[in-house]
């Protein structure tokens, strides 16, 4: 078969990697995907790139990448191969040829993230690696006011990493909600065109800061306008956190779909 590009979908769980970029010496998601497909090509490199550089210890049931390939195998035997290929916490969801002006991260209208928070009093086990553990009180009533403050677009400046380099930190974000998946598991969603390094993280440490009563719910509208970092709560930590879909138009395969969320 001649060389052609696809898209791959992934979803991982990210506990044991050191995020999605190859970091030399350390185990990362693109690295293992690249070696997978180095042993289907006889040991030659081929390149990956991802729609969203996940970090250390975040999840993804709806992650894309993207490879030029080449060799015998069509697009549902590469499939197979990778997944005999990939470690057991990364599931290659399905392979795709597609024209050769995809782009995992450039073709990409948006994305979703969620984040998982674990309210109970003792931290369920089953939970531990896919939720934060906040067992205090919240009023939920001042968290949603806080929500509705955040869709629409904005300089995001305050609630990104000072470590961010980017030409601009405007981003449209066309959702932002809280839903309670059962007494004491709270689920944050935000969907956007794009996010800055950390954002989600810092939005929900200061949502639950909000709800704690450190802040009230109009200190999202202050660090909005601000764009200072000080003003906004603590990073939430990784753990919490799963990319869960990826937007494109149609021709590029339309929206990534991957295994439905257990909770």
């Amino acid at each position: 078969m001649t060389e052609r590009r696809v898209r791959i979908d992934l979803a991982y769980d990210g506990t044991s990697f050191s995020g999605w970029q190859v970091q030399p010496g350390r185990r990362t998601v693109q690295g293992v995907l690249e070696d997978a497909l180095a042993r289907v090509h006889g040991g030659a490199r081929v390149a990956v790139r991802g729609a969203g550089r996940t970090d250390a210890g975040v999840h993804a049931r709806g992650q894309v990448a993207d490879a030029r390939v080449s060799g015998r195998h069509d697009d549902a035997g590469l499939a197979r191969a990778l997944r005999a290929l990939v470690p057991a916490d990364v599931a290659v969801l399905r392979v795709g040829s597609v024209p050769d002006a995809f782009h995992a991260r450039a073709s990409a209208s948006g994305k979703t993230y969620a984040y998982l928070v674990d309210r109970s009093p003792a931290a369920d086990p089953f939970l531990s690696r896919y939720a934060l553990h906040a067992p205090f009180p919240v009023d939920h009533a001042a968290i949603d006011a806080a929500l509705e403050a955040l869709p629409g677009r904005h300089d995001f400046g305050g609630f990104c990493s000072a470590a961010t380099v980017v030409g601009s930190r405007v981003r449209h974000l066309e959702r932002a909600e809280r839903t309670a998946v059962r007494e004491g598991l709270d689920l944050y969603r935000f969907t956007a065109n794009g996010f800055l390094m950390h954002m989600v993280r810092i939005l929900v440490g200061t949502l639950l800061d909000v709800g704690r009563g450190r802040f009230g719910p109009e200190r999202i509208g202050e660090v909005l306008l601000s764009g200072e970092r000080s003003r906004a709560g603590a990073t939430a930590p990784p753990h919490g956190l799963c990319l869960e879909r990826v937007a494109y138009a149609e021709e590029w395969g339309g929206a990534s779909r991957g295994p439905e969320s257990i909770w």
